[in-house]
């Protein structure tokens, strides 16, 4: 009996220790010959935790643009010059030369002595002048190591008195110095003075003076007048060649029919005095009318078709009153319709026609105006005529 209560003790443990699911199951099921009926099956909600709000993620922030960096300097390459290596080097005894006073038309040379002092073959490259009146010579371009050269410039002095400022540059080889500039200077002195520095000659009709030229030894030498000649031959001169002296007068003859055709020129006096060997004076000359305009231009002209030119004047510098003998066109393409006096001179209105243009560009004229017993003056005429479109 105990082992059956043991048992049973045992078997009701067991029973409680099995899942309720499986005793529940085994008590809902259906007896045998019972229909199953489905029971749907219920949905049980079931509350979720509520979630936070999920925040959006900063953008990374953006990196700043680099400063922009400075172009780097690219550097010219520059050839390295090896010391150790040979090298021609050029050096002059001096590097200016005064001449001190010189005669006015004298020829003058000097003298730049040069030695190779590097241990490289030597050359001259160029030699150049700064002007025309300076001649260089020189025996040969290339010289040997401690080998010397003689660099001759001859300097041909002007006719006046002026300071003297000349340069010469040499180019050679020379890796450290290759140009060398050479001085020359010093000052022109007169050696025979002339009065008046500068001729102002007139034009006027009733004057007669004469003008002279007074030229004088400043050293005492005595010297003589070989010759005279001026610009367009308008200046002359009644002298002795055989004359000797140190101070000369000479009147001037002036011709002002040929001097009416440059208003400014030059005389050239040549001399026997050894150290000027001539004079050279300045002239101008005030003509007697002055034109306005000197020529007549025109643009966009039409064949036929009138231009009128207005102002056209003539006067004498001099305030002389005179008058007019004639006015003609050379080719008839202009013509006076106005002419009225005014205070010592005139002034004209001019009708110029264009020609027909014959396929050419343009056409000319000359108007001129004769002075009673007197001049001819002359006024150029210029006309271009319209281009055509295409």
């Amino acid at each position: 009996m105990k082992r059956v209560s043991l048992i049973l003790v045992v078997l009701g443990i067991g029973c409680i220790l099995l899942p309720q699911g499986g005793c529940k199951a085994a008590a809902k099921s259906p007896a045998e010959g019972e229909p199953l009926v489905e029971t749907p099956a219920k949905t049980v909600a079931v509350a979720e935790p509520a979630r936070e709000p999920v925040k959006p993620k900063p953008e990374p922030a953006k990196p700043k643009p680099a400063p922009d960096k400075p172009k780097p300097v690219v550097k010219e390459a520059v050839a390295k010059v090896d010391p150790n290596a040979p090298s021609a080097r050029i050096k002059f005894d001096k590097l200016i030369h005064d001449f001190g006073n010189i005669d006015p038309g004298s020829s003058n040379v000097c003298e730049f002595p040069f030695k190779n002092v590097g241990d490289a073959l030597l050359k001259i490259l160029s030699v150049k002048t700064d002007c025309g009146c300076a001649v260089f010579t020189l025996e040969k371009k290339e010289y040997a190591p401690g080998e010397s050269g003689t660099l001759k410039i001859k300097y041909h002095a002007t006719s006046r008195a002026s300071s003297v400022s000349r340069y010469t540059v040499v180019t050679s080889n020379d890796s450290v110095k290759p140009k060398v500039t050479l001085t020359m200077k010093g000052r022109v002195v007169e050696r025979v003075a002339y009065e008046p520095k500068k001729l102002n000659l007139l034009l006027k009709s009733d004057d007669q003076t004469l003008p002279t030229i007074t030229l004088t030894s400043l050293d005492g030498k005595p010297f003589s007048v070989k010759g005279i000649k001026s610009s367009v031959n308008a200046i002359s001169a009644q002298f002795d060649p055989a004359v000797q002296a140190t101070k000369f007068v000479l009147q001037l003859e002036v011709d002002k029919a040929r001097l009416q055709r440059v208003s400014n020129g030059i005389v050239e006096i040549a001399l026997t005095h050894p150290a000027a060997r001539s004079v050279s004076i300045l002239f101008s000359a005030l003509m007697r009318f002055s034109l306005n305009p000197l020529t007549i231009i025109l643009f966009d002209a039409e064949p036929g078709k009138p231009i009128i030119r207005n102002n056209v004047t003539i006067l004498n510098n001099y305030k002389e009153e005179f008058e007019i003998a004639s006015a003609k066109s050379k080719e008839g393409i202009a013509k006076v319709v106005k002419q009225e006096k005014i205070r010592y001179g005139y002034r004209f209105s001019l009708q110029i026609t264009p020609p027909d243009s014959g396929g050419k560009q343009r056409f000319s004229d000359e108007f001129s105006v004769q002075i009673k017993d007197g001049d001819l003056l002359k006024i150029k005429c210029q006309g271009f005529y319209r281009r055509k479109r295409k």
